[in-house]
């Protein structure tokens, strides 16, 4: 019996660059978090992506991390098969508050209401 469960809090569709082809395409997208145990206790945050045959989950761990840091391990296993996640959490002017971080929001510089970790990050772009 596994005592690990995965509670889904969002989910979507997000866009994935290819990066050798530079081809844009969207993904399926599930955010929540872990708890374990037959109490179900807290454990972190995780995002999984479904990108064809590949399954990508980036976790973080504990209370005091967020899903931005769980979106890095995303980052970090999908530069493995050369993809790149093209969402507003990857933008440099991305930001969390101590309240909005565990909610899966954020704030970009900029822009005036909140945002999700998850949205196409080609909305808050300006050339």
């Amino acid at each position: 019996m596994s005592w690990e469960h995965f509670e889904i809090r969002d989910q979507g569709i997000c866009t994935v660059l290819v990066t050798d082809t530079n081809e844009r395409t969207q993904c399926h997208y599930e955010l929540g978090i872990i708890t374990t145990g037959k109490s179900r206790m807290f454990w972190g945050y995780q995002i999984i992506i479904n990108y064809k045959d590949v399954t990508i989950a980036g976790r973080s761990k504990g209370y005091s991390e967020t899903y931005s840091q769980a979106l890095k391990d995303c980052n970090t296993q999908m530069a493995e098969q050369g993809l790149t996640l093209l969402v507003a959490g990857n933008l440099p002017t991305y930001s969390e508050s101590a309240m909005s971080g565990p909610a899966g929001h954020g704030y970009i510089k900029g822009y005036q209401t909140g945002v999700r970790i998850m949205s196409p990050d080609d909305v808050f772009i300006t050339t």
